[in-house]
Parts: C-alpha cells; sequence; structure tokens
C-alpha cells in the first residue's frame, strides 16, 4: 500500500523545491496541506489504528480476539497477563504503520487480510505494578487514531485509570471510545445503573457525552454480546478517515497539477540541455580558439549561443523561462562571451603576424581556456536553472505517481472493522 505519508513529504519536497519559483500563494498551499495532515492527532496514514488500554483482568485480550473473529492473542486469568503490546496489523500495511510500531516498541504482531483497514493494538495493563507499561501506554495515546478503553463492572472507577491517565488527556476525548466489558457477570438489572455511573465519572474527568459500548467478549458458552456494535463503530470511524484522506489526497492531486502548470512543468523536464550545450560549446570552441577570424566569427558564435539560450527560455515556460530570459540578455552574452575570448588571448596568446603557425598544444590549450569560461560564465548557471526545473518537474510526476497509487489503494482497502 502507498504511504500517505509518502505523499506528504513528497508535497514537502515540492514546496521546497518550487519556493522562489511559482507565486508564494501556491507554495503556501501546498505547504498547508502537509501542516493540515502533519498536526492532526493520530496516526496519518491509511490503516485506522486503535489501541485497546485497559486495566488488569479488563478482557482487553478476549475483546481483541471478539473483534478478529478468531482467537489471535492467549487469555489467561493471571494478572497482568499481557506482558507485552500486541498488534494485529493488515499485511498490506503502508511502511509507515511499521515504523510507528517499532517506535512504540511493538515487536510481537501478526498479519491480517481480512480488515486491510483496521490495525488493533493490545496493550499492556495500565494499573500494572510494572512501570514500564504504563510509559509504553504513555507514549502510544499521541500517536493512534483511537483508543478504546476497556473497563470491567468491578473496577471501572479504579482512581489510577481516571486520574492518571483519562482526566488528563480528557482534550482528546474525540479518539476515544469506553467499553464496559464482561457485562455478564453483573446482573441485568444493574447494567443500566453501572453504565450511568461510568458516564457521570467520565464527565468528572472533563469527557462530555462519551461514546460507550456494553460488552461481553467472552461469556461462557454464549456469543460475544455487543461486539458487534463496537465493530460497526470501528468501521464507521475507518469510513470517515478514508473520506478525510481521499480528500487530502484530491486536494493534494490539485495542488500538484496547479503548481506543474504554474511552474511550466507539465509536458516534463527534459530539455536535453547537455546534448545541445555541449554541441554549442564544441562548435564555439573550434571557431574561436585562437582562430582569429574576425568579426564574422564572433557574431556568428554569439548568435549560436543566443538561440541555444531562446530555445531552452522558450522550452522551459513558465518562472523558469522568465529567470532564463532575464538572467542572459544578450548584452550579457556577449560581454560574457568578449570575456571569455579575453581571457583565452591574455593566457595562451596568439603568435605574431596573421600567418603564423600556430602550435597544436597551443590551440588544444587556448580551447580548453576558452571551454572552461564559456562553461563557467554561461554553462553552469544555465545548467542550474535547467536542473532546478527538472528536478522540479521530476519530483513533481513522482508525487503525481504516488498519488494515483494512494487512491487506488484507498479505494480498495475495503471495510476497516469487522462487521
Amino acid at each position: 500500500m502507498t504511504d500517505v505519508l509518502t505523499i506528504i513529504d513528497g508535497l514537502d519536497l515540492v514546496v521546497a523545491l518550487a519556493e522562489g519559483h511559482v507565486h508564494p500563494d501556491d507554495v503556501a498551499s501546498a505547504r498547508d496541506i502537509t501542516r493540515r495532515v502533519r498536526d492532526r492527532p493520530g496516526f496519518p496514514g491509511a490503516t485506522l489504528v486503535v489501541a485497546l488500554v485497559g486495566g488488569t483482568g479488563s478482557g482487553k485480550s478476549s475483546l481483541l480476539n471478539a473483534l478478529a473473529g478468531d482467537e489471535i492473542t492467549s487469555v489467561s486469568a493471571l494478572r497482568p497477563h499481557t506482558s507485552v503490546p500486541f498488534a494485529w496489523v493488515p499485511e498490506t500495511a503502508e511502511p509507515a504503520l511499521h515504523e510507528l510500531l517499532d517506535g512504540l516498541g511493538i515487536t510481537k504482531r501478526m498479519g491480517q487480510r481480512s480488515f486491510p483497514g483496521l490495525a488493533l493494538l493490545d496493550m499492556t495493563d495500565v494499573d500494572s505494578v510494572e512501570m514500564v507499561h504504563r510509559a509504553t501506554v504513555e507514549a502510544l495515546l499521541p500517536a493512534v487514531d483511537g483508543i478504546v478503553w476497556v473497563l470491567d463492572p468491578s473496577k471501572y472507577a479504579d482512581p489510577v485509570l481516571h486520574d492518571d491517565f483519562i482526566r488528563p488527556l480528557a482534550d482528546s476525548a474525540g479518539q476515544f471510545v469506553f467499553v464496559l466489558n464482561q457485562i455478564d457477570r453483573i446482573p441485568a438489572a444493574d447494567l443500566a445503573p453501572v453504565v450511568d455511573d461510568l458516564v457521570r465519572l467520565l464527565g468528572e474527568d472533563g469527557i462530555s457525552d462519551p461514546v460507550v459500548f456494553p460488552t461481553a467478549a467472552a461469556p461462557p458458552g454464549a456469543d460475544p454480546i455487543g461486539v458487534a456494535a463496537l465493530a460497526a463503530h470501528l468501521a464507521e470511524r475507518f469510513d470517515a478517515k478514508r473520506v478525510r484522506l481521499g480528500r487530502i489526497i484530491a486536494e493534494a492531486r490539485r495542488t500538484t497539477r496547479h503548481l506543474a502548470e504554474r511552474a511550466g512543468v507539465r509536458r516534463g523536464g527534459s530539455l536535453e540541455f547537455e546534448r545541445r550545450w555541449s554541441q554549442l560549446l564544441e562548435a564555439t570552441v573550434t571557431a574561436l580558439a585562437l582562430g582569429g577570424g574576425g568579426r564574422g566569427l564572433f557574431e556568428e558564435a554569439l548568435c549560436g549561443i543566443e538561440d541555444l539560450v531562446g530555445h531552452f527560455a522558450a522550452a522551459s515556460g513558465g518562472p523558469f523561462g522568465v529567470r532564463i530570459r532575464n538572467t542572459f540578455t544578450p548584452p550579457v552574452l556577449e560581454a560574457s562571451l568578449r570575456v571569455a575570448l579575453g581571457t583565452m588571448e591574455t593566457e595562451v596568446p596568439r603568435p605574431a603576424g596573421p600567418d603564423a603557425p600556430i602550435d597544436p598544444e597551443e590551440r588544444a590549450r587556448a580551447a580548453d581556456v576558452l571551454a572552461h569560461e564559456l562553461q563557467r560564465r554561461i554553462g553552469a548557471p544555465l545548467r542550474t536553472i535547467i536542473w532546478e526545473r527538472a528536478s522540479l518537474a521530476a519530483t513533481l510526476a513522482g508525487l503525481a505517481v504516488d498519488l494515483s497509487r494512494a487512491e487506488a489503494d484507498l479505494a480498495g482497502s475495503g471495510t476497516g472493522a469487522p462487521a
């Protein structure tokens, strides 16, 4: 799957290459897209990354198994059971997801093909006696799309959970879903009062209108209860993310096309500069190196240089063409050629007399000096402009390919959560 972050990085590079060549408003528009995506909380890729977080015995692993529809992680009566975090991830997940998991120290992973848009992370217990578990969860929270807080009827009011985790993170409540698990262990008549009390506690934490799902992930001898509703909610979250990413991709495509148009590189970046310039340089040096020839040869050489520069300006188009024309005006080109000839004649004087023989070694040395001066004064700075244009054109073309792949991957990613 094409990494959405690759697109954002590509836009960053386009902005850097386009700076100074296209209108600042166009550059600012591209930069704004990257900033909106990078600054948004959660995983910026095309996968919905959801972490299951809770205390010991809350049933996170059982809930993960129920969401997956299979026993993908073990469960145990020993507390704490989840000693290391576990990730259930799409086999076709973008590289950034694996980089995220590497950064979080989640090395235990299982690939899955059932839900290519969803990654579920079974985290260590927040109330574990092992302090490293809490540190792992704290490092995780800013990087994922959603947190499913898995609570159980006996410990949902645990001060550690509320004081140390939920309340300090109330500003991120939009990322939170709360699951009251193991409801099969309480009388049916007590369920509504317990849910109401949980909602009250969450309100005191600063979370108004929390999303709460009562579930029983692994009731003895029965099918899971309430898990389908949670799965449907995650599917809705994934669909919303797909829509958002689709808009970002579409906006990035419009911006890319607009920048290419404004920079004059819609037709590509190859202008055959090296071949054309090398041919002209060789012809100019052959004609003028210690050759004399008077005004006629000089004018002919100057016309050849002006014609080639004009060709590159016209072929470049847009701001690069304007820059070439403004940099290499006819007076500048004439002065550059005269100075190059003057430097050659100073370093390798012509023999006295119009009929004096010219040593081939001296002619070769003069040709080298003249070629070096023309390259330094005209060829190198012209090449800089041409290659800046080519770099921008190539980057825009590569980004366009990545955008097409991302659109195709997003369209074919399917549902992100079990139904």
